[in-house]
């Protein structure tokens, strides 16, 4: 077994971690630029990275404003930026896309997805299962402390799908649920030879659905 000294490297090893957590450790009186240049300088990395980082995160236009006059999104981005500053190998993110308008999230979510490919390892907590479904190659549902469920979303999603199948045909306002059967086939083939079906949809339940089924609980 390969083991280290946590007290003996532990500078080697905060340098591969990066965290975003409820607590913002943004300094109030600093400009966004000096906010991150500090944090650049504590983890030894280049201070060309942080205009980089602030571009990635769209507060480039921000950089010179004081953190106390950022809104609520705009401090979570600068935190998100500080996170990732110097491009950590074990990244720990809580809630990344809360306060964030939906193009902002869009670039965050492209911006995680870069650093896990190049190598990042990133666990991520979060009640948005829409976010926890596009982003993680695996997730877990804890309920009172406890793994009750763990695995690849589309796996989850195929594990606890039902057999009906949803079925709209030309009239937009006529959905119909069908069976997985052969008398479905068959009247699916007729609306197809009468050119009648629009869409037809398995029943895969959203990661949302299967956590409430699992827990009977509200996220």
């Amino acid at each position: 077994m390969f083991c280290k000294d946590v007290y003996a490297n532990k500078k080697e090893i905060f340098k591969n971690i990066g965290v975003l957590s409820d607590n913002s450790g943004i300094y109030d009186r600093l400009s966004v630029r000096d906010n991150l240049m500090l944090y650049a300088d504590i983890y030894g990395v280049r201070r060309g990275n942080v205009e980089e980082i602030l571009d990635k995160v769209g507060m480039i236009q921000d950089i010179k404003k004081e953190a106390k006059k950022l809104s609520k999104g705009m401090k979570q981005r600068l935190m998100i930026a500080r996170a990732v500053l110097h491009k950590p190998k074990l990244l720990f993110l809580d809630e990344p896309s809360s306060s964030l308008d939906p193009g902002t999230t869009l670039e965050v979510h492209k911006l995680l997805r870069k650093l896990n490919d190049e190598g990042t390892t990133i666990f991520l907590t979060t009640h948005n299962m829409e976010e926890a479904d596009k982003l993680c190659n695996r997730v877990a549902f804890l309920n009172d402390g406890e793994i009750v469920e763990i695995g690849n979303p589309k796996d989850l999603k195929l594990k606890y799908t039902t057999e009906d199948i949803k079925v709209i045909l030309k009239d937009r306002s006529k959905v119909i649920m069908l069976k997985n059967d052969a008398e479905s086939a068959l009247k699916i083939k007729d609306w197809m030879e009468n050119g009648q079906l629009i869409a037809i949809h398995s029943m895969e339940p959203s990661l949302e659905k299967i956590f409430l089924n699992l827990t009977g609980r509200e996220l």
